[in-house]
């Protein structure tokens, strides 16, 4: 197994010239800080929309259990 930078542009995996036409097989894809960053901000608009939906008075007796 090798590990190589490449470049993602949305629609297909660029990888460098060096090794472009290589062996067809399966690859690992990780998404680095950029697509972390989408996902932190996508899970903070979810968190603001639970707390709106749970902060109630009628669920307030569950907060004491």
């Amino acid at each position: 197994m090798i590990a190589v930078r490449a470049r993602f542009d949305g629609r297909k995996i660029i990888l460098p010239k060096t090794l472009r036409g290589g062996p067809p097989g399966e690859v690992i894809v990780v998404f680095t800080e950029a697509q972390e960053k989408e996902n932190q901000a996508w899970l903070k608009a979810q968190e603001a929309a639970f707390a709106r939906v749970w902060e109630n008075d009628e669920d307030a007796v569950y907060d004491n259990l």
